[in-house]
């Protein structure tokens, strides 16, 4: 049986939100730990970028763009709930919220969390820029709370929004978990990130993996 496959790298951040809409869409693939210094000619020979994610569908499709493969993962298992259901309004904001994460909060987090590779002067300052971000995720969580309703970033309802952006906050947190952790002002960002943290489902998405080899048999995963 022939299988899609995903090169992945357990903490990529953009990896890990691949690896959660496989998952939590019942997509089956073979995973393919690829060790970042020493990356597979199976994975350089169908991606020019030859970073991970890449996912090779069955029909030898290939899709190197994390979003694009937790879309075409949503719509194989026709879970459009997570668009927004065919609300244009609510489809904007979620990928506005999206865009926001992997340019700007992106950008931020890079600079500050591994500030020595860039201007560890200017650590402080990408910091505060990017916690203006999660302040302003906080803010929306909080309105969602205060009514009542589910903590999630859009319309109180679990998005592609909540499983796109995730994974970067926990990158973030990684950088100063005490300073996190305590950070009262975040109250509601902490208790949605918790969500996923305690989710059943996220012991097997960060899953330790030895690097694939074609010596090995076929890990599945989904």
């Amino acid at each position: 049986m022939k299988h899609n496959i995903l090169y992945s790298f357990r903490r990529c951040p953009y990896a890990i939100r691949a690896r959660w809409a496989l998952l939590n869409t019942n997509q089956v693939v073979e995973l393919r730990e690829v060790e970042l210094k020493k990356k597979p000619i199976e994975l350089i020979k169908i991606s020019k970028k030859a970073t991970v994610p890449v996912l090779k569908t069955s029909l030898n499709k290939v899709i190197d763009e994390s979003l694009e493969i937790m879309i075409w993962s949503i719509k194989r298992s026709n879970m459009h709930a997570l668009f927004g259901d065919k609300n244009n309004a609510i489809s904007k904001e979620i990928l506005s919220l999206i865009e926001i994460n992997d340019n700007t909060f992106k950008y931020h987090l890079d600079r500050f969390k591994y500030a020595s590779r860039f201007n560890i002067e200017e650590s402080e300052t990408h910091r505060s820029e990017a916690m203006k971000i999660l302040l302003s995720l906080n803010k929306r969580l909080q309105v969602f709370s205060n009514e009542g309703k589910s903590l999630f970033l859009v319309d109180a309802k679990e998005s592609l929004a909540d499983w796109a952006i995730w994974p970067f906050v926990r990158q973030f947190r990684i950088a100063d978990i005490k300073k996190f952790d305590q950070n009262n002002e975040i109250q509601c960002l902490r208790c949605w990130l918790n969500y996923f943290f305690t989710h059943e489902k996220y012991p097997i998405v960060m899953k330790k993996n030895e690097p694939w080899s074609k010596k090995n048999e076929p890990l599945l995963f989904g």
